[in-house]
């Protein structure tokens, strides 16, 4: 800003304020707010005080109109949007999504937010079919029991038992919100990171909601999650 001022024949007399910054391919941007020093020369027309170079009345306080107020907050919002979607997928992976509407689809703000253009739950007559769901919390992002690795890909330890609890709780959520219960669980597809490591515990927090439900259920071992959790079950009822 200041260069542009300068060549304009203008000051660099300036009050600043960072409203937010994100590196940008080994440089960086930024959103920040400028207003002129009071007692500076920003504060006067060019006819009020004696400047060194007198270029012509250039209208400095003219108050900004409408619709640049608006185009400004417009700006910001974006600029905010998207620093927040790039800080969620450094964090957690994939940028989330609004669940996919529809005539027969089901999303709830519950339940965490897809990371692809799905819906949580369908409704097919008298099933009811859900999306894969994995641990992330609603509101935060967060993975209960904390997340496999870190975002540098390294691996952290984690609570699969914490995980798995997280994800049937989600699971609970998204059947209520279509009007469906734990109790009509027909059948769970499992996948799990770590085979070895983790079905034990997996099957114990498993067997504490669905032992008497009569699900069938397929445990499968997959590389990766699409985000850096160990666990994820897919999910479907009746009506």
């Amino acid at each position: 800003m200041w260069w542009l001022s300068a060549i304009n024949g203008q000051h660099n007399n300036f009050n600043g304020q960072v409203l937010a910054y994100e590196a940008l391919h080994g440089a960086g941007g930024a959103v920040v707010v400028l207003d002129p020093s009071e007692g500076g020369i920003g504060d006067k027309e060019y006819d009020e005080d004696d400047v060194e170079n007198y270029l012509g009345d250039r209208n400095v306080l003219d108050a900004a109109s409408e619709d640049s107020i608006v185009i400004e907050e417009q700006s910001l919002a974006e600029f905010d949007s998207l620093v927040l979607k790039t800080l969620a997928k450094e964090e957690s992976g994939p940028e989330l999504w609004q669940g996919t509407e529809g005539e027969n689809l089901v999303n709830t703000d519950a339940a965490p937010k897809p990371v692809g253009p799905y819906p949580h739950a369908r409704r097919i007559g008298d099933l009811l079919y859900l999306s894969g769901v994995g641990p992330r919390q609603a509101q935060t992002n967060s993975i209960p029991g904390g997340p496999i690795k870190d975002e540098n890909g390294a691996p952290l330890d984690y609570d699969i038992e914490a995980q798995t609890r997280a994800c049937i709780e989600n699971i609970k959520v998204i059947l209520e919100a279509s009007g469906s219960g734990i109790d009509k669980v027909l059948d769970v597809t499992s996948f799990l990171v770590d085979m070895d490591r983790d079905f034990k515990g997996y099957n114990k927090v498993y067997s504490e909601y669905f032992q008497d439900v009569g699900a069938t259920r397929t445990t499968l071992a997959v590389r990766a999650l699409p985000t850096p959790i160990a666990v994820e079950l897919k999910v479907i009822a009746s009506l």
